[in-house]
């Protein structure tokens, strides 16, 4: 475990980073674009996980088997995802007189 620590200019720019697609989210959430909102919501979530995954959690220089559980991780999460929004969706109103 030799491995040098990430330089300040590197953390500064992930600080950044994170700032800048904190404003985004901000911004976006502002103004109304219909279905486009949760879109332009998931992507820029999306975005700030990359920079947590590559920056702080190591995966570019990390081993095989680190990238694997990440996958695996981010598979399971994807799979409640769709179950949860396969119960929700297809729900029905309930209706009360």
């Amino acid at each position: 475990m030799s491995e040098k620590p990430p330089s300040l200019r590197a953390h500064v720019l992930a600080l950044l980073a994170l700032a800048f697609l904190l404003a985004a989210t901000v911004f976006v959430a502002r103004f109304h674009l219909g279905a486009l909102n949760a879109f332009a919501g998931l992507a820029i979530a999306g975005l700030k996980a990359l920079v947590v995954l590559f920056f702080f959690m190591k995966l570019k220089t990390s081993g095989t088997p680190v990238r694997f559980a990440a996958c695996f991780g981010f598979a399971w999460l994807a799979i409640l995802i769709a179950l949860t929004l396969g119960d929700f969706l297809t729900r029905t109103p309930l209706v009360v007189h």
